[in-house]
């Protein structure tokens, strides 16, 4: 089984490709999603012919967005994943409807990506440093890839404030901690500032709440049926009190009152 807290760590080797691939697409279509997303366009200071990387890229549903903002510039993703190199080639190419030479999709380990210093306008990631066994490398080889006077980015989760609402506050505690402490850098968006500002000068910071009203969607993205399943494994719950959570889960989402709450950090940071 696929768990979504740490599927992602060695996609290729996912037992359920799929189930990350529509995780990743129903973020994109939240407005949520999207708001922090545009923020972090927005802090990369792009001009027309910039030079961008995308870290981790995915999917690569960013690749397309960020060639919009840089018609002269060119646009790099890069992806430790073979899987999703290939699947991000093949949106950008759906997407535009022809290979453009200015995107390119490479693979590559972002504790060291073995291109040349100094080569991008702006780098950026998001939702990746979670996932990635020593985030402030990873902070170093994007500052190193920058030029002087360039950005870096990063939009990661800070798990501390996810939070789902119920009625059975105590269960919903241990769903929240047993999804939480699957991620290699659950506190990864609060220390994004450090990381950041050890290697640039801080120039943006801002906080996005994403907030789901709807069951399935938290479904999806927090995986709540696995998550609940492990903690009945785990013995953090009875297996009767996970069902009776669940249904209180369900009542709430029939009266349209259900919720669940992740706040997102976006830091962006100038070489000197």
């Amino acid at each position: 089984m696929t768990f979504l807290a740490d599927g992602f760590r060695q996609v290729d080797n996912a037992a359920n490709l799929a189930k990350l691939e529509i995780c990743l697409s129903l973020m994109e279509h939240l407005p949520d999603f999207q708001t922090y997303k545009r923020t972090s366009y927005e802090a990369l200071v792009l001009g027309p012919d910039s030079k961008v990387a995308d870290l981790a890229c995915g999917l690569g549903f960013d690749l397309p967005r960020l060639k919009q903002l840089v018609p002269g510039g060119s646009v790099t993703g890069f992806d430790l994943s073979d899987r999703f190199v290939k699947a991000a080639q093949h949106h950008v190419t759906d997407v535009l409807g022809d290979a453009d030479p200015s995107i390119t999709v490479r693979q590559g380990d972002i504790h060291g990506l073995g291109c040349d210093p100094d080569l991008f306008d702006a780098a950026r990631i998001d939702r990746s440093l979670q996932h990635i066994p020593d985030p402030a490398a990873a902070i170093g080889e994007m500052a190193r890839i920058v030029r002087p006077g360039g950005i870096v980015c990063a939009s990661e989760p800070d798990w501390s404030s996810f939070v789902i609402g119920s009625d059975l506050a105590e269960i919903s505690r241990h769903a929240e901690n047993a999804f939480r402490n699957g991620f290699l850098n659950p506190m990864i968006g609060r220390e994004l500032v450090d990381l950041v500002g050890g290697h640039l000068t801080i120039t943006h910071h801002s906080v996005h709440p994403i907030l789901l009203k709807r069951l399935a969607d938290a479904e999806i993205i927090f995986d709540l049926t696995e998550t609940l399943q492990r903690c009945v494994l785990e013995e953090k719950i009875p297996a009767a009190e996970a069902k009776t959570f669940y249904a209180d889960l369900e009542g709430r989402d029939k009266n349209h009152r259900f919720f669940a709450l992740l706040n997102i950090h976006v830091v962006a940071g100038r070489k000197q």
